[in-house]
């Protein structure tokens, strides 16, 4: 199933209590675990996270160290298997097919954040192992432009860390969750102006990128 029907649309089951312990269980298996920039979240009202993607553990990693109740934006792939997918719609995922129904799955985006929800958008596309390596999606332009939601850009790296080889094997393992500047949008559209706003993620993504791996390098060995 790759469509959100009317009426039914993701509800996600993000307790505080659930948060803190998610949060608190992968603060204890990570070797580092760097946040930056979460309190420029708000609280309440229409968001878009245009996060990077190294693991399939990051919708949880946002998920847990992200102030609010999310949703996202899930392959379809995951829905196939039925305890898999009743999980994902738990936790507030609903099902993207990247080659069809696209229409339907910015509609079930557009009106989750007319109500006022946050909504987690991967720009890359999918998982990849470096940034742009398969460049950017338009898509968050897109949503931003038709819902006047604010973006905000996430930068998620290290999460692949605990499968790599012999590093997952090791204390070493790190995360690091790094929040930016809002991105404003407006209820402006057109291919101009959600370009812009994608061109404007994908910048401050890189400048983000840029500035973490200069402080590693001046870091201590």
């Amino acid at each position: 199933m790759t469509r959100t029907p009317r009426g039914r649309l993701p509800h996600n089951g993000q307790p505080p209590w659930f948060k803190r312990l998610v949060r608190g269980y992968f603060r204890m298996t990570y070797g580092r675990c760097e946040t930056r920039g979460l309190g420029r979240v708000p609280l309440e009202g229409p968001l878009i996270l245009a996060s990077t993607h190294r693991s399939y553990l990051d919708p949880i990693i946002l998920g847990a160290f992200i102030p609010r109740p999310l949703s996202f934006m899930g392959k379809s792939e995951l829905f196939e298997n039925p305890l898999l997918s009743a999980l994902c719609t738990a936790f507030g995922a609903f099902p993207v097919d990247r080659e069809r129904a696209r229409g339907s799955t910015f509609r079930a985006a557009a009106e989750l954040l007319n109500r006022g929800e946050a909504v987690v958008v991967f720009p890359e596309g999918g998982i990849v192992d470096s940034l742009a390596e398969q460049g950017f999606k338009a898509g968050v332009g897109m949503l931003a432009s038709m819902t006047g939601a604010a973006v905000i850009p996430i930068y998620l790296s290290g999460t692949n860390s605990l499968f790599s080889w012999p590093l997952g094997f090791t204390d070493k393992t790190w995360m690091a969750i790094l929040a930016g500047e809002p991105i404003a949008s407006g209820r402006s559209r057109g291919k101009v102006v959600r370009n812009q706003i994608a061109e404007r993620v994908a910048e401050a993504l890189q400048e983000m990128e840029q500035n973490f791996l200069a402080a590693r390098r001046g870091e201590a060995p």
